[in-house]
């Protein structure tokens, strides 16, 4: 309980006494993860296109089966996808029709497969610096693979079954998020500030810490007044100048 106490007082004090460092601090931290967002981070955009591949079978029997052997297929279909089986045609068609300059290395750092357990449909997703780029990219991917696939697995079915559209928004950076890290940051930041100046700081502001923490006996406390609040109090003194009668009395005793 005793510990509770001492933290909470200690937290009113830091507050108290150090709020303007830690609004600083706050006020700070929320511009530059605005100046962050908006000025230095490029936006990035994300389009996806979906895809079912599936092997026609006569049999009913066996249809069931071809099914599961699909959707067990979709592991190397992405491993296609993500090799250069089908990336380098991709980037091949990519500048011979569209214009569109795109290294390995970039597209498959901006390529992602995902998929929903037990289907037989897997989407392509492409993230680029230009939204109507991520589109075309996507696209042409989903038809170097469906090209690709069926001279390598020999699978007679490949459908495109929603091609990707430009993204109207940017996928990255998170606005609001980025601007909530960078207040909670400064907060932060303010804080341990002001607990480091409160630690560190040996001056003894309350006499109460003198007679109850140390132990000392108060003698007597000494009023401290600056040099500015003196120069204040004597400009407003005034001077009292001698009368007419006290200079003709003053002369006269001269004159005795």
């Amino acid at each position: 309980m005793m510990d509770q106490t001492v933290s909470f007082d200690f937290f009113i004090r830091l507050v108290r006494e150090y709020w303007r460092a830690i609004v600083s601090f706050t006020v700070v931290g929320l511009i530059v993860a605005a100046g962050l967002t908006f000025f230095v981070i490029t936006p990035k955009y994300q389009s996806s296109v979906q895809i079912l591949v599936n092997r026609k079978n006569t049999n009913a029997a066996t249809e069931y089966v071809g099914q599961q052997a699909d959707v067990q297929m979709i592991t190397t279909y992405k491993e296609l996808i993500a090799g250069q089986v089908v990336l380098k045609p991709t980037q091949q068609q990519l500048s011979k029709r569209y214009g569109i300059e795109r290294s390995l290395n970039t597209l498959k750092s901006e390529v992602s497969v995902t998929s929903t357990t037990n289907s037989q449909v897997f989407s392509i997703a492409v993230t680029d610096t230009d939204a109507k780029a991520s589109a075309t990219i996507a696209n042409q991917i989903a038809r170097s693979f469906k090209n690709q696939v069926q001279k390598i697995i020999k699978v007679n079915n490949v459908t495109i079954v929603a091609p990707a559209e430009t993204p109207s928004g940017a996928v990255s950076p998170k606005k609001p998020l980025n601007m909530l890290i960078g207040l909670v940051v400064g907060l932060l930041l303010g804080f341990v500030y002001a607990a480091i100046r409160m630690l560190t700081d040996r001056r003894v502001h309350d006499a109460d810490f003198l007679t109850d923490d140390l132990g000392l006996a108060s003698l007597g406390l000494v009023n401290h007044q600056n040099q500015y609040s003196i120069k204040k109090q004597v400009s407003n003194l005034t001077v009292a100048h001698p009368t007419h009668d006290n200079q003709i009395t003053s002369q006269t005793m001269k004159r005795v």
